[in-house]
């Protein structure tokens, strides 16, 4: 039987290895990953327990239950058509660079290289404040816990420097060979869930009131000075961020075995897996709040405390059982902010394997030993604390990194699912993860939801707008795509091709099908087979 594992293991990991030569690249990275270690790395890179716990904040000043029950329960279920258009694509290139690398597969060669390059920096950016809100995030509870013991709340700068601390330890652990680390995505994944379940009975068991049905799924509140119609839109931040990053999966593809099925599924069982469990944990946290407008009042001004979600946790489990519930989320923020890390330096990585960046011949330098890409895993360390000192000058800081993490997962998502359903519509090739004639309106709907959305990140939240509580998101997020653009005019568009492309006449080894003009599915299997004789 072990033998026989063994086995299929081997011509698992030939068939991946010839696959990525087919895609134009050679196996560089350690292929140590199962297709149980890419699911769990999915589910823990976006920790909805953690994601939603430090946006709680925001949803109840910007909405309130009822905008936030509902804004959970609309964006899962549109997060799970993107997720599924992901995955049919990620199965046809299971590539290290995941959305950079299919956006310039699904046009043509001509414009591939400036859509990879336009798609490859938004998820970037996207990725590398998804780290810094994970490392903020942290810090925060942190110093919760502390104000929760009786202790003294840290300052902005203290506070700070844990993040820019736990981002260096995050990165250290990333030089680990990346099964070592699956490990440790496996107990993160499997203590999420347990977790996530205790907090639930904890919240449902203990709170000494509890809010009524109707005040759950129909009340609102309005902390932005904006009419209500306005704080519906911009209440979906908080979701999409929970849910950003259900691609991880894809950019790991190098690294697991059988990637061009399990890759696909880690994306889809990740978006169902943590719709879920999100609606529970936010179900357990409004239930525990009797009434959100005087919790709210009663937690604001300067002598609130450092998080809402631990204000909640407070209220419904007094002393030791709140402070157990904290460490609880710290510990899941740790697991997540480990796997963002991995996720960030391997888009980062296939970036400047292909030349993306500026010194790209340094940053793409794997460290032998662990088959990792250190240069890059410093790199993203040092753009991370970047991010993180901007809360030294802004009060709302935290806000636009949210944002900013959203708005570029949002576009780059929106890129290959875009073409695919345009310019690749008729000449799309299905691989073994596929939506057969679903595909195409699928994708369709993915691309309206995500580009309304996106534009929606730049929405300011509080009014009247001044310098200190401004969406920062334009002005950042436009000036790294300035200096992207710059660097693209002046050098890049002279030299840059884009990722390597899979031309009409090698089509890829695990797709079985190809899309015909009337979007139906044909077998194709034999020709292909026959074609490689």
């Amino acid at each position: 039987m072990a033998i026989n594992t063994e086995i299929n293991n081997i011509e698992k990991e030939d068939t991946d290895v010839r696959l990525l030569r087919e895609m134009g690249y050679t196996q560089e990275l350690y292929r140590g990953f199962s297709p149980l270690m890419s699911f769990a790395f999915c589910f823990t890179a976006v920790n909805v327990l953690a994601s939603i716990s430090i946006g709680l904040t925001y949803s109840l000043t910007t909405g309130g239950s009822g905008v936030t029950f509902w804004s959970w329960i609309i964006g899962s279920v549109f997060t799970i058509l993107v997720g599924l258009s992901l995955a049919e694509i990620c199965s046809v290139y299971p590539s290290a660079g995941s959305v950079y690398h299919w956006a310039g597969q699904l046009t043509s060669a001509k414009h591939a290289p400036l859509a990879s390059f336009i798609c490859g920096w938004f998820n970037f950016i996207g990725n590398t404040a998804g780290d810094a809100a994970f490392s903020s995030g942290f810090a925060t509870m942190v110093n919760a816990a502390i104000v929760l013991n009786g202790g003294d709340s840290l300052s902005t700068g203290v506070q700070v420097a844990i993040g820019i601390g736990i981002t260096f330890v995050w990165s250290v652990q990333n030089a680990l060979r990346i099964d070592q680390q699956g490990w440790l995505n496996n107990l993160a994944a499997f203590f999420q869930i347990s977790s996530t379940i205790a907090i639930v009975i904890v919240l449902f068991v203990m709170a000494p009131q509890r809010a009524a049905a109707s005040d759950v799924f129909t009340s609102t509140y309005n902390g932005t000075g904006f009419p209500i119609g306005y704080v519906y839109c911009i209440s979906i931040l908080s979701t999409l961020f929970s849910f950003a990053g259900y691609e991880a999966g894809a950019h790991l593809a190098e690294e697991t075995r059988g990637a061009g099925r399990a890759a696909p599924k880690g994306i889809v069982g990740t978006c169902i897996c943590s719709a879920l469990v999100g609606v529970a944990y936010i179900l357990a946290l409004l239930f525990a709040i009797p009434d959100v407008e005087t919790f709210v009042t009663n937690n604001s001004g300067d002598n609130a405390p450092p998080s809402l979600v631990v204000a909640t946790y407070q209220i419904a489990a007094p002393g030791a059982a709140a402070m157990a519930l904290t460490i609880l989320l710290i510990i899941n923020l740790y697991f997540a902010g480990m796997s963002s890390i991995t996720v960030t330096s391997r888009i980062g990585f296939a970036m400047s394997r292909d030349g993306v960046f500026p010194l790209s011949k340094y940053l793409r330098w794997i460290y032998k030993r662990t088959q990792t890409p250190l240069a890059n895993i410093v790199l993203i360390f040092f753009v991370d604390s970047l991010l993180l000192l901007l809360q030294l000058a802004s009060t709302t800081a935290f806000t636009d990194i949210l944002s900013i993490a959203t708005f570029g997962f949002q576009v780059s998502y929106l890129m290959p699912i875009f073409l695919r359903c345009t310019v690749a519509r008729k000449t799309f090739v299905l691989g073994e993860f596929n939506l057969g004639r679903f595909g195409v309106p699928i994708a369709v709907i993915a691309s309206i939801w995500l580009t309304i959305t996106s534009i929606i990140m730049f929405f300011p939240a509080q009014y009247p707008v001044t310098k200190d509580n401004m969406n920062y998101t334009v002005v950042i997020a436009g000036g790294v795509l300035i200096l992207a653009a710059t660097y693209w005019f002046i050098s890049a568009r002279h030299w840059f091709v884009g990722p390597k492309r899979v031309d009409a006449d090698s089509t890829p080894l695990p797709p079985a099908y190809v899309a015909s003009e009337d979007n139906t599915t044909k077998d194709m299997s034999s020709e292909v087979a026959t074609s490689r004789v």
